[in-house]
């Protein structure tokens, strides 16, 4: 094989030597080829050669050294950085950065990936930086052969990322690709600008865009110069000598056009490249000469293909770090003409990384020329500061020791120390005894104390340095290195300018041309005037010559000001760059839901009635602000009633207090002493006004009209001034009132349950009297004074009944309780009520109704009286009967007591009426506001904790039995949503140590990747969960039983909570991942994203990741649309802005194409969202196509009717193909109706399946429905006009499954009827026509619950023709009117008599006009549901089905979970 490879190669280049096709013969940028033996000796990604064995840690390639200082404590105590530095009288500055530049093209090791850290450790005490948190420096390893490493046998080989050829890769790169972006295309010449220069980086190649240190910024790559070498901008001499040997090139190419030897743009570029690879041979080899003796490289002895040109790793290590010695601290720029007109001095520590910048301001030629006759530093351990510790490093420590950072690179490369090479080379080796001869003491007990007595452990740069210190010249050891080193380069390559036969063409004349040429040379050809600085024959301008006055220097040191920049040490999040993004993700769900509230804030004011802009009552004083109103700052108006001696206060447009003079004395007024705009009127027994007025002119009006007004009404007036802080403290607000009535009422009910307890006791068998103590006598002790002296005004007394100031009621009750008449209640006098009342016998009760409907006071009730008293009673719960009713009840009762007809009633004829109904009325009280709480309270604290535990345990039994399939299918999705999020955690934290992520990234990135497996999961789901159609269709099938498809609306909303948790999870983690690329090296961005980074394209910004990428712009696009999916489908938004709810949830597909493309980007990994997609965007796609064909069908309305209670019916033809079950529901839009075609609203079937005909009922709220409502009361004369409808369904829901069970109950409140009204039809049916055997439900309870009888009378036509229907006595309803006051209310008591006997007369409500029962009140389900148990012993399944307020469906399921027992009531709720 290897023959034949050689056949091959030797072939190969012959004909790429030839000339027949009239190219110039091609040398490969990448090194390869140019041994025909070995085709990859010296290619760009060669390993390092190892002419010694490495010295590892392990052995093998650990770069741990435990036994060994840190570098840094040997940067410290062994290299002095002192302000003057000593300067170099042989060389010139030149020389060190010739070699670097050498060194570019000769070495580039790149950080390995994934990267492997082996900081630096830094002491507390550490001069410069022990002050700081962070105890390392940072410092990667560098890439290595991955095959190696593995055993002491094989030691860790390090890749050079570059040529190892002298071969000019800094000029022209190390690929093709990178040349010919470099070329210009004509006259074989390099690209430049307009002026000359090199063209600037437009097609963004990756140069290297290290951090500048001084500015804590990153060159923009795009506006670099372009080079063949990215480390080009590192410093002003790099980069001036790449523009020299860039502006070498063109020359040479434009000298062999001139010269007639022009055959084509490529044959001038291939000859002007080799002939410029040839010059900086010579160049190098000049350089090396001048550093060891020149005697030491001997002439070129040929060609040699078995010599193997990779860098050592001695030199990679060590010796390469020697120049660092002799670099000065500033760069000399000189006049180009005359060194008299000097130029300002640039400091090397602020020009790191930003070379090109600082180089177009002075000329290139400036920079060179200075170069040329500035002195180097002198070889010894004094090292500059801009290298010993303010050299350049990543963004997270941007200042580093640059010492301490070569010791560190020798470990990594696993240099062996000091002896071990020289015995190598056969020196000899130094031991404590040379090293004390060698060194001063200081400097000698720190080197044995840093290595622990061992002089085999001293390192080879530390020793080469010391050893290099002493000889003031290059050490030996270093010179046989860099010796060997060069000889392999210039013996190894084939294409070296003085072999004569590498087959390039070249003639002797020329090859002579090349010897004689030296960089002097070079740069007078390049227009840099140096002629003045050397004699003619003085070519050598590595070497330091005198020079002329002008030119001399002043001193033989430098001072130079210190270097910009602060330390950045870690990120700091108060940088406005990258504060800023991270901070709008935040704005942006601020602003949401800032906007929501803002929403919902004008849509509470616009339901206000507006103000009224003209008030002919009111005082004309402009904008005044009532600072103590209940609800905060209201604008209000002063309106004084002479005629009823009030003040009423008006706020926008309606009068909000009213305050009665007639019985005030004196009224005290409070002025303001610092703020004149202030008034407060203290008003006797209620609550202060507190006022602001706009100004001081008409403060002064109000408190003129206030003062007349007061005249009038004989009340005086006491004035005084107080600060506005004593004002403010001072003020009886409306709040400070209400606290005082709360507390009035509750200390009210302690004392009647007080009473209770001493007078309700059993004595001997007899109750004790109620009701015999005088309150008034009484000692109550321990009431607050401020208690006792509260009184009620009538507002506040209806406000404890529930009612309001002008119903009958409470002008009838009030003057009985205000004994003394002075228009308010006492507490003694509320007391006295309350006790009569609550424990008072059935006779006081009935006196107190009684005397209250005696109207004319004559002693008796009229029969009219009666009637008022009832119809008083039924205004309190807005309830009403007919008249002819009220008078058949009303005689019902009379003739029961056997009354006959007679007109009035004496007191003692009304307690016959009422004695059937005397326990019930003895247990009435009267319902106060804020009782509730006095009672609940006591009762709480008889539960025991035990006791309340069995039931608590008891009742997650229950929920665990009837909803099993919903508990097993939320723990199996939730245990599958655990199982993905920490697979990839786990993965990404544990398991991707060869890809860099765990290194760089840490656990951010864990996070995200394990939140991004679980959105590619949870994502399709939804689309599951929104196939309405195959759910409708597998209701049907036995599959039901096996999944809970009644659940996928709480299972939407369960798995948008888990979708919420984990999108914030996965923002959150990329917050901490940009922070963290952010601050990456560039070589660590192309370990990250190898596939969209390229080496040196520069640092990472958060705009460039969030704006630059696919995945970041997508990603904000993900954002911003799941916000707003999210927060418009909070409660609110669906209620009041549904148009908001409709539109933002059909960005689904968007939501789902920018996930693809989101993956799409491959920053990380390949995308894998679609496999997870494709199944149920399929479904789902087949499902929407189904209801896509039937919302294209109009059907048109046959009848629309405007009922009460705000309710819309829609009665609208039937297709022939659409069957449905009662309880299903449909998607209802309107054509042409101005609200949108796309714009569906669901709606439950109030129709029957039998029936031929389709009819919903729908509330009018606000939108949708109110545009419906309008379009039906517009179209009333002309109901041809109604808009047809787009009908998308049915649709299936629990309630459609009612069949299922014996025993149905089914629970509705409101509008939550319409869906029982379909099934009660279909019942009724079922029940009187052949269907009956059928049907395996035996028994129907509808419970529904409404504030008044009148709220939905559509539903008590349904309910009356359903009774008349049911022959079989198959529907038992419940009617609860929850406007009526507890069935312990006095109140509710005397309707209750009332209901009972009608019902008695007339088998049918007296509200409802049904046969149904009518409560009053809440229901009491758990009473309810146990009747129904024990009615049905034999039935162990009870089927619940309940429509309403989420409230009533919570109580319900609370119920089924607590009824214990062998039967089970199982709840199906659907809330609105």
């Amino acid at each position: 094989m290897k023959i034949i490879t050689y056949i091959f190669t030797t072939v190969f280049f012959y004909r790429s030597s030839s000339h027949s096709d009239g190219d110039y013969p091609y040398v490969s940028y990448n090194g390869m080829y140019n041994n025909p033996s070995n085709l990859h000796w010296g290619t760009a990604g060669s390993p390092l050669s190892q002419p010694v064995r490495p010295h590892y840690g392990d052995g093998a390639g650990s770069a741990d050294f435990p036994d060994l200082p840190s570098p840094r404590d040997l940067s410290l105590e062994l290299f002095t950085e002192e302000q003057s530095v000593p300067l170099s009288e042989k060389y010139t500055a030149l020389l060190p950065y010739f070699i670097e530049f050498l060194d570019h093209d000769l070495l580039d090791l790149r950080a390995t990936c994934p990267p492997e850290d082996i900081s630096i450790s830094i002491k507390k005490s550490d001069p410069l930086y022990g002050n700081n948190s962070h105890s390392r420096m940072p410092m990667d390893r560098i890439q290595y052969d991955r095959n190696s490493g593995v055993w002491a046998d094989f030691p860790r080989k390090q890749i050079n990322s570059v040529t190892s050829w002298i071969d000019g890769s800094q000029v022209y790169g190390i690929s093709k690709g990178w040349a010919d972006m470099l070329r210009s295309g004509t006259g074989g010449k390099l690209k430049t600008d307009e002026s000359g220069n090199p063209a600037r980086n437009s097609w963004g190649v990756p140069m290297s865009g290290s951090l500048k240190p001084h500015t804590c910024q990153y060159p923009d790559i795009k506006q670099l110069h372009l080079f063949g070498d990215g480390r080009s901008n590192e410093n002003p001499g790099i980069y001036a000598l790449h523009w020299l040997f860039f502006n070498e090139h063109n020359n040479i190419a434009g000298e062999l056009a001139i010269n007639g030897r022009y055959r084509n743009d490529k044959w001038l570029f291939d000859k002007s490249r080799y002939l410029t690879i040839a010059k900086i041979q010579k160049v190098s080899l000049d350089a090396i000469a001048a550093i060891i003796d020149p005697d030491t490289l001997h002439e070129y002895r040929g060609y040699n293909a078995s010599a193997d040109p990779a860098i050592s790793f001695l030199y990679a290590g060590a010796v390469r770090y020697f120049f660092l010695t002799m670099i000065p601290d500033i760069i000399y720029v000189s006049n180009p003409k005359n060194c008299s007109l000097k130029s300002s001095d640039i400091r090397l520590c602020n020009t790191y990384w930003d070379a090109q910048e600082i180089v177009e301001k002075y000329g290139p030629e400036s920079f060179l020329r200075g170069l040329a006759y500035q002195p180097a530093a002198k070889v010894d351990m004094h090292i500059v500061n801009d290298i010993r510790s303010n050299y350049y490093g990543p963004m997270h420590w941007t200042r580093r020791d640059g010492i301490a950072a070569a010791i560190q690179r020798g470990r990594d490369l696993g240099v062996p120390p000091l002896n071990s090479v020289l015995r190598h080379y056969n020196l000899p080796a130094k031991t404590w005894v040379f090293w004390r001869k060698l060194l001063n003491t200081k400097t000698y007990e720190a080197l044995k104390s840093l290595y622990q007595d061992d002089e085999e452990k001293v390192e080879l740069f530390i020793g080469g340095m010391l050893l290099s210190n002493a000889e003031e010249r290059m050490t030996e050891v270093f010179r046989l290195i860099l010796t060997e080193q060069i000889y392999r380069l210039r013996e190894g390559n084939r294409y070296w300018f003085e072999n004569e036969n590498n087959g390039m063409g070249c003639t002797k004349r020329e090859i002579e041309e090349i010897r004689a040429t030296t960089l002097k040379k070079i740069l007078i050809r390049n227009k840099v005037e140096i002629s003045d600085l050397f004699e003619e024959d003085d070519d050598n301008v590595f070497l330091l010559r005198d020079l002329s006055e002008d030119c001399k220097l002043d001193d033989t040191a430098i001072t130079v000001p210190g270097c910009e920049g602060d330390m950045l040490l870690h990120f700091d999040y108060n940088t406005t760059p990258y504060a800023v993004p991270l901070l709008v993700p935040v704005f942006l769900i601020f602003t949401m839901i800032l906007t929501v509230a803002l929403t919902r804030t004008v849509h509470a004011r616009s339901k206000s009635p507006k103000e009224k802009e003209i008030d002919p009552e009111a005082l004309n004083l402009g904008k005044i602000t009532e600072l103590g109103a209940k609800e905060g700052l209201r604008t209000i108006k002063l309106c004084f009633d002479e005629t009823s001696q009030a003040l009423n206060i008006k706020s926008k447009g309606k009068v909000v207090r009213s305050i009665a003079f007639k019985k005030i004395s004196s009224l005290p007024l409070v002025t303001c002493s610092d703020n004149r705009l202030i008034l407060l009127i203290c008003i006797p027994k209620e609550y202060d006004v507190l006022l602001k007025f706009g100004s001081v002119r008409k403060k002064e009006v109000a408190l003129e009209e206030l003062t007349n007004f007061c005249t009038g009404a004989r009340v005086e007036i006491e004035t005084r001034q107080l600060t506005e802080k004593q004002i403010i403290n001072m003020a009886k607000t409306e709040k400070h009132r209400q606290h005082l009535v709360n507390t009035f009422l509750s200390t009210v009910f302690s004392e009647m349950m007080q009473a209770e307890n001493s007078n309700g006791v059993v004595e001997n068998g007899n109750q004790a009297h109620k009701g015999s103590i005088d309150y008034n006598k009484s000692d109550l002790k321990g009431v607050g004074s401020h208690v006792l002296e509260c009184e009620l005004s009538r507002s506040e007394f209806a406000s404890a009944l529930g009612l309001r100031s002008d119903q009958e009621f409470v002008e009838k009750v009030f003057p009985l309780v205000d004994k003394d008449n002075n228009g308010s209640i006492s507490f003694r006098e509320f007391l006295s009520f309350m006790i009569v009342y609550s424990t008072g016998s059935s006779d006081d009760k009935l006196k107190l109704i009684f005397n209250m409907y005696d109207y004319d006071k004559n002693g008796s009730l009229h029969v009219d009286e009666i009637k008022q008293m009832i119809t008083s009673m039924l205004q309190m719960v807005s309830a009403s009967i007919d008249s002819e009713e009220l008078s058949r009840l009303i005689q019902s009762l009379l003739q029961q007591a056997n009354l006959g007809e007679k007109e009035e009633l004496t007191f003692e004829e009304f307690r016959t009426v009422m004695a059937a109904y005397k326990k019930d009325i003895e247990k009435a009280n009267l319902a106060v506001q804020g009782a509730e709480k006095s009672v609940k309270t006591n009762q709480r604290n008889k539960v025991f904790t035990a006791i309340r535990s069995q039931a608590r345990g008891r009742e997650i039994k229950r929920h665990i039995e009837n909803h099993r399939l919903e508990i097993f299918y939320t723990l199996v999705f939730s245990l599958m949503v655990l199982v993905l999020f920490f697979e990839r955690f786990i993965t990404y934290s544990r398991y991707k140590d060869h890809t860099g992520y765990p290194q760089l990234l840490g656990y951010s990135l864990s996070l995200t990747r394990g939140s991004a497996a679980v959105l590619m999961f949870t994502f399709p789901i939804f689309l599951l969960l929104m196939c309405k159609n195959t759910i409708t269709h597998l209701r049907g099938t036995f599959l039901k039983r096996y999944i809970p498809l009644d659940a996928n609306r709480a299972a939407h909303i369960y798995l948008g909570c888990v979708t919420l948790v984990f999108i914030l999870i996965h923002c959150i983690g990329h917050g901490y991942n940009f922070y963290m690329i952010t601050t990456l090296s560039p070589d660590h961005l192309s370990c990250l994203m190898p596939r969209t980074w390229l080496d040196g394209t520069g640092q990472a910004t958060i705009v460039g990741l969030l704006f630059g990428t696919i995945t970041g712009i997508t990603g904000i696009l993900l954002v911003l649309a799941l916000l707003t999916m999210y927060i418009c489908a909070t409660q609110y938004a669906r209620r009041y802005l549904h148009r908001w709810f409709w539109n933002t949830h059909q960005l689904y597909p968007l939501v789902l194409g920018l996930m693809v493309l989101h993956g799409a980007g491959r920053l990380l990994q390949e995308p894998t969202f679609h496999f997870y997609l494709a199944g149920p965007a399929i479904l789902f796609t087949l499902d929407k196509l189904i209801s896509v064909s039937r919302k294209k069908r109009e059907i048109p309305l046959i009848e629309a009717n405007i009922l009460p209670s705000e309710v819309t019916n829609l009665v609208f033809k039937r297709p022939v193909d659409f069957h449905y079950l009662a309880g299903q529901y449909v998607n209802i839009a309107l054509v042409n109706s101005g609200t949108g075609r796309d714009e569906y609203h669901p709606f439950t079937l109030t129709s029957a399946p039998h029936e031929d005909y389709l009819s919903v009922h729908i509330r009018t709220c606000k939108g949708w429905t109110k545009v419906l409502r309008d379009l039906v009361i517009k179209n009333q004369k002309n109901p041809e006009r109604n808009p047809n409808l787009f009908v998308d369904g049915p649709f299936g829901e629990a309630h459609q499954d009612y069949s299922n069970y014996e025993v149905v109950i089914l629970v509705g409140g409101g509008i939550g009827v319409t869906p029982f009204a379909s099934i009660l039809k279909d019942l009724v049916h079922k029940a009187s026509s052949m269907q009956a055997s059928l049907s395996r439900v035996k028994k129907v309870y509808f419970l529904w619950s409404t504030r008044t009888q009148k709220q939905f009378e559509w539903l008590l036509d349904i309910l009356g023709k359903c009774e008349k229907e049911d022959t079989r006595n198959l529907l038992d309803t419940h009617i609860f009117i929850t406007r009526f006051y507890e069935k312990s209310d006095l109140r509710t008591t005397m309707l209750y008599i009332c209901e009972r006997q009608f019902q008695g007369i007339s088998n049918r409500s007296l509200f409802t006009g049904l046969k149904a029962v009518t409560h009053f009140g809440r229901p009491n389900f758990c009473s309810i549901f146990n009747h129904i148990a024990l009615t049905h012993e034999d039935v162990r399944k009870f089927g619940v089905f309940v429509c309403g307020p989420g409230t009533m469906s919570d109580a319900v399921k609370l119920t089924c979970s607590k009824i214990t027992g062998k039967q089970t009531f199982v709840a199906y709720a659907e809330n609105f």
